[in-house]
């Protein structure tokens, strides 16, 4: 019966040296062990131990049934004899067979599982990025035209308050201008009422000094 390692697929003379060198140095052996002793060699993942030790179950089984495949070529040292297994092994194995597959897809939807759940992660962790930037935008917008409706009605404030101080001022300038007019022109006429006093106090006079003069001629 061949035992030889290398006799499982995948499994070339540099991989079956690694092996050896971890105690793993016939089929049985790695048909016996547990998925998490093959793991611990480096270079094995849980799943490829799954694999190769389902594997050499096969092997094993097909070697009882007179079926076993031919050795590849290997520099591993002779094998040792090895107990022909018995029909109970063989049931043992196929059920360990069973719970390795078993294991093997849990394995692998684990991992399914943890991939899904990082993917999950990374487009939460991306939309929550792209939330707050859109946030941090429309913040930044609203300041913007804030600032500039607050600087528009300042403007229109300081015209609007320019435009009333000038109407005042020429309001006040026209009010001061007709004032001044109308002092100007009652003085004007003060004046005048004035001449024409004196005028008529001066002809006045003058007419009673000719009235004077007349009485004065008419005397004896």
């Amino acid at each position: 019966m061949e035992t030889a390692i290398t006799t499982i697929p995948g499994i070339g003379p540099s991989t079956a040296k690694i092996l050896m060198e971890h105690g793993f140095k016939s089929l049985p052996e790695i048909a016996a062990a547990t998925i998490a002793q093959v793991a611990a060699v480096p270079g094995f993942s849980t799943i490829r131990a799954g694999r190769i030790i389902k594997a050499a179950n096969n092997l094993l089984s097909a070697q009882a049934d007179g079926d076993a495949p031919a050795a590849q070529t290997t520099t591993s040292p002779p094998p040792r004899t090895i107990p022909k297994p018995t029909s109970g092994s063989l049931a043992a194995n196929e059920t360990k067979v069973k719970t390795m597959n078993k294991n093997t897809q849990q394995e692998q939807d684990k991992l399914k599982k943890a991939k899904a759940k990082k993917a999950a992660e990374k487009k939460a962790k991306a939309k929550k990025i792209a939330a707050k930037k859109a946030a941090e935008k429309k913040a930044k917008a609203k300041k913007i035209a804030a600032k500039k409706a607050a600087e528009k009605k300042a403007k229109a404030k300081k015209i609007a308050a320019k435009k009333a101080a000038e109407k005042k001022a020429r309001a006040k300038k026209v009010a001061a201008k007709k004032a001044a007019e109308k002092k100007a022109k009652a003085k004007k006429a003060k004046a005048k009422a004035k001449k024409a006093a004196e005028k008529k106090a001066r002809a006045k006079k003058a007419a009673a000094k000719k009235t004077g003069a007349k009485k004065g001629k008419g005397k004896p």
